[in-house]
C-alpha cells in the first residue's frame, strides 16, 4: 500500500517549464521528468528538455534537481543565452 501513496505522492508533484521563446508555463509531472532524466543517455549537464506546444520553442525547467545529482535553474540558462558573466564573489 505504501507504494501507492508514493506513486500518488510524486503524481501531485509538478516541475515548471518556461518556454524561452514565448515564455508560455507549463507544469509536468515530476514522474515524467524523470523518468525523461533516467532514460536519456546524454549529457546529464542538461536537463530533460521539452518542446513548447504554442510556438515550437525549447522549455527549460525553472528549478530540476535531476537524477544524476545536477541542479538546473532558469536563470543560469538565461545568463548563459544573454552571455552575461555572472558576478564574482
Amino acid at each position: 500500500m505504501r507504494t501507492n501513496i508514493g506513486k500518488y505522492l510524486m503524481s501531485k508533484e509538478k516541475v515548471n517549464y518556461i518556454c524561452l521563446r514565448c515564455k508560455e508555463t507549463e507544469e509536468i509531472p515530476l514522474s515524467v521528468v524523470r523518468n525523461f532524466d533516467a532514460m536519456d543517455g546524454g549529457d546529464p549537464e542538461v536537463p530533460p528538455q521539452f518542446t513548447c506546444g504554442g510556438c515550437g520553442g525549447e522549455m527549460y525547467p525553472e528549478f530540476y534537481e535531476g537524477v544524476h545529482g545536477y541542479n538546473y535553474w532558469i536563470e543560469d540558462r538565461l545568463v548563459m543565452n544573454l552571455g552575461v558573466a555572472e558576478p564574482s564573489e
